[in-house]
């Protein structure tokens, strides 16, 4: 069943969406720049906080698989107050300067962002079935440009008053998004009601949802990891490679923020393109992304230069890369489900363990750039990735919805 919203509930949805997505990405990123300052109100050493930055990823990988089960036992509605709320419980725990109630913050932002990442499509497609792309691309574009303002805000605010001020702004961010929230929950009903043989699947004589055990659902983990293994490989190691062959630090910086851009621009193309786009219009699109992996390739096994051009040619193209496989995933995510509990189900599944596999890229990659920083092995990998994630989302855009027979 599928109902229309009044306008300003569907104002009130689509600001939850837009809020909801900046807490998806500024509560982790944001605390990095501030580091230095937080070690010196605590007496430790910067490297002790390291511990900050790989609390939310192991989060996701331990979380994400049963956010679903979260959705099931209190609804999607209270599901999403429920993660917002943690992430604002531990963005407050986080304002007490002391080394456990940070520990205790963070674990609790990632907590919730863990729980958001797998709601999320399943929001879209509860309260927004027939606009699936187009709020793919809302949420993903909030969770960009949050980082992104964060990321300017960051250092005038900790100059002018200090970093518990940025802190409590970061406090701020969720619960403007809770309080929409709970307004526009109170009068919007999803879209799409959830079966009742989803909802207690142990009353009822339909099977249950394998999904560990469906090679469509291992596809879109498998699609979902390889584009992060690519995308967390290169954040964190690309700078170090271009300032190998002496690309200057200012042109590093300002290489990186556009290679961010080049994703927020995807983001808004993209999840739209997906849903209307023919399954050999997508494939096109699919084989037509990969060239452009397999160039970038070709690039890196000739990369003995210190052309600020290069680089940033070989940035934007990974960046579009990246986010185009990402938002394949994200979107497809919703669009090969048929209720709000199975798009958790995938979702969290595939985040977990796409989320596992990406934990290894930037250690193995590490160790290769330590051994031989311009070696080909990482890049033989590299291409190796890009024909892999080709071929398993051509799979996928081929493959009928993941939890019906074939």
């Amino acid at each position: 069943m599928q109902k229309k919203y009044k306008l300003s509930v569907y104002l009130l949805l689509s600001l939850s969406v837009v809020l909801i997505g900046t807490n998806m990405r500024a509560p982790v990123t944001t605390l990095p720049l501030m580091l230095n300052q937080i070690a010196a109100s605590l007496h430790v050493a910067t490297s002790q906080l390291g511990i900050l930055t790989t609390i939310p990823l192991v989060m996701f990988v331990l979380v994400s698989n049963f956010a679903a089960k979260t959705m099931q036992l209190m609804g999607l509605k209270r599901a999403m107050a429920f993660a917002v709320a943690m992430i604002l419980l531990g963005s407050l725990c986080r304002v007490v300067t002391n080394m456990p109630m940070m520990l205790i913050g963070t674990v609790l932002i990632g907590l919730g962002i863990a729980h958001l990442n797998v709601f999320m499509p399943s929001f879209v497609m509860a309260f927004f079935p027939t606009q699936i792309g187009l709020y793919t691309s809302i949420y993903t574009m909030s969770n960009m440009l949050g980082t992104a303002v964060f990321n300017i805000l960051t250092a005038p605010v900790m100059i002018n008053f200090g970093w518990h001020a940025m802190m409590w702004i970061l406090v701020l961010l969720p619960a403007v998004a809770l309080v929409v929230w709970i307004v526009a929950s109170r009068f919007a009903e999803p879209a799409v009601q959830e079966p009742v043989d989803d909802i207690d699947q142990s009353t009822t004589k339909e099977p249950k949802l394998y999904v560990w055990r469906n090679s469509r659902a291992w596809a879109l983990l498998l699609v979902f990891g390889f584009q992060a293994i690519l995308n967390y490989t290169f954040v964190a190691w690309m700078p170090s490679l271009m300032a190998y062959h002496h690309v200057s630090a200012a042109n590093i910086g300002w290489i990186m923020a556009l290679y961010s851009v080049m994703g927020m621009f995807v983001s808004l193309l993209v999840p739209n393109l997906i849903v209307r786009l023919s399954k050999r219009g997508l494939a096109g699109c699919v084989v037509f992304m990969g060239m452009i992996g397999l160039l970038t390739a070709y690039m890196l096994f000739n990369q003995n230069t210190s052309s600020v051009g290069f680089w940033l040619a070989v940035a934007l193209m990974i960046g579009s890369l990246t986010a185009f496989f990402f938002l394949i995933a994200m979107t497809m995510f919703a669009a090969k489900t048929t209720t709000p509990f199975q798009t958790a189900t995938v979702s969290g599944m595939a985040q977990s363990g796409g989320y596992l596999i990406s934990a290894f890229g930037p250690t193995l990659y590490g160790q290769a750039f330590q051994a031989n920083p311009t070696g080909n092995a990482q890049n033989i990998m590299y291409t190796i990735i890009v024909i892999l994630l080709v071929a398993i989302t051509l799979f996928v855009i081929k493959s009928d919805e993941i939890f019906t027979k074939s």
